[in-house]
């Protein structure tokens, strides 16, 4: 089994608004990747869904929003930065999928998905140094993982 990692840092631009940067990496796949997101939204859904034990099938932890179109001020169906984590077995096992892109200028793209496994305990101490993290108490959140 490879070793597989989630990183997360939060750089805050006022007491709601920040960017959350993610650092990638699972076997031979990697990727970095950013996107904005409001702290408490950020902490009242997607921490409180990573400390579920089991996780609960109706609310799993997963962050990512749709991105708008600075020209348009539509609605991109592109996300820069998403996060879902979600059951894999019986045995407790944990999927992580985290999707990353590039702001899309003029049809050119880059994106990464990289999926790897986790387990209940790696993904407490996640969500308790997110929580951290978020409230300026903690410099980055990783949530340690393994690829089969």
């Amino acid at each position: 089994m490879d070793a597989a990692e989630l990183r997360l840092i939060y750089e805050p631009d006022d007491e709601y608004l920040g960017e959350l940067f993610a650092e990638v990496k699972s076997g031979a796949f990697a990727g970095m990747g950013s996107d904005w997101f409001d702290r408490i939204q950020l902490k009242e859904t997607f921490v409180a869904a990573l400390r579920a034990f089991p996780l609960d099938p109706n609310s799993l932890p997963a962050i990512g929003r749709k991105n708008l179109n600075r020209e348009s001020f539509e609605l991109l169906d592109q996300r820069h930065l998403h996060i879902a984590i979600s059951p894999y077995d019986r045995r407790g096992t944990l999927h992580v999928q985290v999707d990353l892109a590039s702001p899309s200028y003029g049809g050119v793209q880059q994106a990464v998905i990289v999926r790897f496994l986790t387990e209940y305990s790696a993904v407490a101490d996640f969500a308790e140094r997110l929580d951290k993290m978020l409230d300026g108490a903690a410099k980055e959140a990783v949530l340690k993982g393994f690829r089969t």
